[in-house]
């Protein structure tokens, strides 16, 4: 018997074949795996749903925050009751302000001012202010309210209708004046405020708004003349 070349297929010396091993199975998953992750992701998004209502719910809070003062029960001139309760509600402006309530007896010119009650007149802040100036006999009333009317602004806009003559300037930044003449009394009424954004900066109240606030005012103060 010759012995087995080299390069020559055939079985080993001794006639036994080498043990072949199975092919490499990977061990079946029992989901544990895929659990944890699923656990986890779920309780990232809770996190964050939780962050992101915390926020929210502190914005919230901010911008509920009523607007105003406790009362200040302040003293206005007499002249100031020309403005009646119902307006002042209307125009969430019931707190007399005594940083602008003033009378001066020498110029005739009492001044009246109301800001929110705190609780009471919501969250947008609003300032309704309220000059009433009785001209003396030996004044000239009308020549009074021309100075009055060229110290405006440029943009004026006559009034007719109102007292015996009227004007309206509008600023922008949310305020609006109304000033007129009835007799020998002048009245310029203001109003002004800013409205407060959820998640965002106050902005100012809309013109629209001003204007109609003041001119309602003062015609509620023209029929009381």
């Amino acid at each position: 018997m010759h012995p087995q070349q080299p390069g020559q297929w055939g079985p080993p010396p001794g006639g036994q074949h080498p043990q072949q091993q199975p092919p490499y199975q990977q061990p079946p998953q029992n989901g544990r795996g895929k659990r944890i992750g699923l656990v986890a992701g779920l309780g990232f998004a809770v996190l964050v749903l939780v962050g992101a209502g915390g926020f929210l719910a502190l914005e919230y809070v901010d911008y509920s925050k009523p607007a105003g003062e406790p009362p200040t029960n302040a003293a206005l001139p007499p002249q100031c009751d020309l403005v009646g309760k119902p307006t002042l509600q209307r125009l969430h402006v019931t707190n007399p302000d005594p940083t602008i309530a003033s009378e001066d007896a020498e110029s005739g010119l009492a001044s009246c001012g109301w800001g929110p009650t705190a609780g009471r007149d919501g969250i947008d802040e609003r300032t309704l202010r309220v000059d009433v100036r009785s001209v003396p006999a030996s004044g000239d009333v009308t020549e009074t309210f021309e100075t009055l009317r060229d110290s405006a602004p440029d943009d004026v806009a006559e009034l007719p209708g109102l007292g015996e003559e009227a004007f309206l300037t509008s600023g922008g930044e949310g305020k609006s004046e109304v000033s007129f003449r009835q007799g020998r009394t002048i009245v310029t009424v203001g109003y002004s405020g800013r409205d407060k954004g959820f998640m965002g900066d106050s902005v100012d109240m809309s013109e629209a708004e001003a204007v109609q606030a003041v001119r309602a005012v003062a015609q509620e103060i023209a029929a009381k003349l």
